[in-house]
């Protein structure tokens, strides 16, 4: 048995016989156990004044929930990206610069209809199973417990941040160099705009249920 599951098993025979919560941190503490591996064994069981004691649910990574939430955020990758990319390919054509090459030109134009093309296909599926998985936590609040979910959650956050950062730093940079165009200035833009609404979307989400387990 593992350690943490002969722990878990301790809390559980303890509060069984009825041990208060205070009790057994003190004992646990004077163990060795840390603060930590504590506070996770006793809230693996709910405070209801009930005996036994009732065990709290438990998330468990499944191959089916890593599926469905890699395919949404990878889904959402490709149309943040290529929508980026849309964007400032139509900027590259409409505010073209005097050191531009033709060869640009043709880049931009192929660069548009090749992200309306993933557009068409991915964005689809972004909302589909956007609304998909919102369908199925309101069925089952368990599986907002997912840990795939979560962890894909948290990393597209983390994407979406570093996206923002750096391009913030870029535009002061070429600010501060003289380089920063009008055109320049609006793809720096467009950058800021499709990351900071991914950014607070997932942020709002995961802060509306931080305390569910």
């Amino acid at each position: 048995m593992a350690v943490n599951d002969r722990l878990i098993e301790f809390v559980r025979e303890a509060l069984s016989v009825g041990q208060s919560r205070e009790h057994i941190r003190a004992a646990l503490t004077e163990a060795g156990w840390s603060e930590h591996e504590i506070a996770e064994s006793l809230a693996s069981f709910a405070t209801t004044d009930f005996t036994p004691p009732v065990p709290c649910p438990r998330p468990h990574l499944t191959a089916r929930d890593t599926f469905i939430y890699l395919l949404l955020f990878a889904s959402l990758g490709f149309v943040a990206s290529y929508l980026v990319t849309l964007v400032h390919s139509a900027l590259d054509l409409k505010l073209p610069s005097s050191t531009d090459s033709q060869w640009l030109n043709l880049y931009a134009t192929r660069m548009i209809r090749f992200s309306i093309a993933v557009l068409v296909v991915s964005a689809p599926v972004f909302v589909w199973m956007t609304v998909y998985t919102r369908r199925q936590v309101s069925e089952d609040a368990g599986r907002r417990r997912s840990p795939a979910r979560r962890w894909l959650t948290y990393l597209a956050l983390l994407v979406a941040a570093l996206v923002f950062l750096g391009d913030a730093v870029y535009v002061i940079f070429s600010f501060l160099n003289g380089e920063a165009t009008t055109r320049f200035l609006l793809k720096a833009l467009t950058v800021a705009c499709v990351s900071l609404p991914i950014f607070g979307f997932y942020l709002h989400d995961i802060e509306e249920h931080v305390d569910e387990r």
